[in-house]
């Protein structure tokens, strides 16, 4: 017989879900049950306490960052905050916590595609250069300690010479801290 007609109906040949942004990867520190959905609606109507749109009573870091439109404006958002400047008078704009994540789940998703492991160096040695120095002397992100910054920089050397596997758990020690992060910031522009 011609088997062609069923395969054809197993759904659409593009998965919509492969198209969007990629869920942030869980966490396998925290409560596995997700919070359920926020049963108390926002107010009607309040005051923007700034010029950006608000977040339509977006309940958490998930649900905005699985909204492309919604992640950007939160962005903005972040952009204009600062958690100081380093010594050469360079603001540490709050979006690179952003930033990091972005990049912490290209990370993610392409070592659990199973990508090659001079592909996942790449990554994990981008996320290392990257101009805003997530794990600089100076300009670390503000939200992780001196130890946690030096157990990293210890895994990327391993992960370089080989004896480490390139991936996600290379900053699993500070990615729980970036989400917190986020979510507070995004508690504030609420």
């Amino acid at each position: 017989g011609n088997n062609n007609k069923d395969e054809t109906c197993h759904g659409p040949t593009t998965d919509p879900a492969e198209a969007t942004v990629p869920p942030i990867p869980h966490l396998d520190v925290s409560d596995p049950s997700p919070p359920p959905p926020s049963r108390h609606s926002p107010p009607a109507s309040r005051p923007s306490t700034n010029s950006f749109p608000s977040l339509d009573g977006l309940s958490n870091l998930s649900e905005v960052w699985s909204m492309p439109q919604q992640w950007d404006k939160f962005k903005q958002y972040l952009a204009t905050i600062s958690e100081g400047e380093d010594s050469e008078g360079q603001p540490l704009i709050m979006v690179r916590y952003a930033t990091f994540l972005e990049m912490y789940a290209r990370l993610d998703t392409e070592y659990r595609r199973g990508v090659s492991r001079e592909r996942l160096l790449q990554l994990v040695t981008d996320m290392m250069e990257h101009e805003e120095q997530f794990l600089g002397r100076e300009r670390y992100l503000k939200c992780i300690d001196a130890g946690m910054r030096r157990e990293v920089l210890e895994t990327v050397k391993l992960v370089k010479t080989g004896n480490e596997e390139a991936g996600p758990r290379v900053f699993i020690v500070i990615y729980p801290r970036v989400v917190d992060r986020l979510e507070e910031m995004l508690g504030n522009y609420q």
